[in-house]
């Protein structure tokens, strides 16, 4: 069950706090028709059955009173607390992939990039993971412009206005590139109905794998590659 957050447990304490004075006001109420009651009248004048009479009157009067109490509370307290708004399936998911994420990628750069990361699909965010532990190991080789980080840790090369060192795209931010990168390996999965990272060579090959390293060096790429996004998917 989610817990309650700051803002809820503040008004949670509020009501109770209120029920307790409520509850303060009650006795406070009783007492003082009780003491009244027993300024204005004298039970020795009173007949046996005047006395009954009285006592069920009180009675009915305090128990009619501790009644509208309860409904007033339920209403106005019982409604306010611990009101946790349910979170959708979605939300859920994001939270758990957002989990997952952090135990594969924790102390690496790309780790400030989860919150972005995680509201991707699973598995685009799994070969955002994949594909960036085998291009720049999460972050720790990475293009720079001017000495400062580009947040392309995918070896993405889409031509833009900042270009970073290697040819390689820099990027404004990091929701920038897990945005602009996102869009590219989803369109890889849905154009070649990918089940692994074999069906993902464009991204190490381009057109031909000859021309970078191989029909070996692709393989390895693949595995690699599918070894850290399984860590994901699973």
């Amino acid at each position: 069950m989610p817990k309650p957050t700051q803002k809820q447990n503040k008004s949670i304490k509020q009501a109770k706090s209120e029920k307790t004075a409520c509850f303060r006001d009650v006795l406070s109420k009783i007492t003082d028709f009780f003491e009244n009651a027993k300024k204005s009248f004298n039970p020795g004048l009173l007949t046996r059955y005047q006395l009954e009479t009285l006592t069920l009157i009180c009675l009915i009067a305090f128990t009619g009173y501790v009644v509208l109490f309860k409904q007033h509370y339920s209403e106005m307290f019982l409604t306010q607390e611990v009101q946790v708004p349910k979170k959708s399936p979605q939300e859920i998911e994001r939270e758990r992939l957002k989990k997952d994420l952090r135990v594969v990628v924790k102390g690496h750069p790309i780790e400030m990039m989860i919150p972005y990361i995680a509201q991707k699909d699973r598995k685009v965010a799994a070969y955002l993971i994949g594909i960036a532990k085998k291009e720049s190991n999460w972050g720790e080789r990475k293009p720079v412009l001017a000495g400062v980080d580009c947040f392309n840790y995918w070896g993405f090369r889409a031509e833009r206005e900042r270009m970073g060192s290697g040819g390689h795209t820099c990027f404004d931010s990091p929701k920038d590139a897990v945005d602009a990168v996102s869009i590219r390996i989803a369109q890889i999965i849905e154009r070649n109905d990918a089940e692994s990272a074999k069906d993902m060579l464009v991204w190490k090959c381009g057109s031909d794998c000859s021309a970078t390293g191989g029909q070996a060096a692709a393989n390895k790429w693949a595995r690699d590659v599918d070894f850290y996004a399984e860590k994901v998917l699973n």
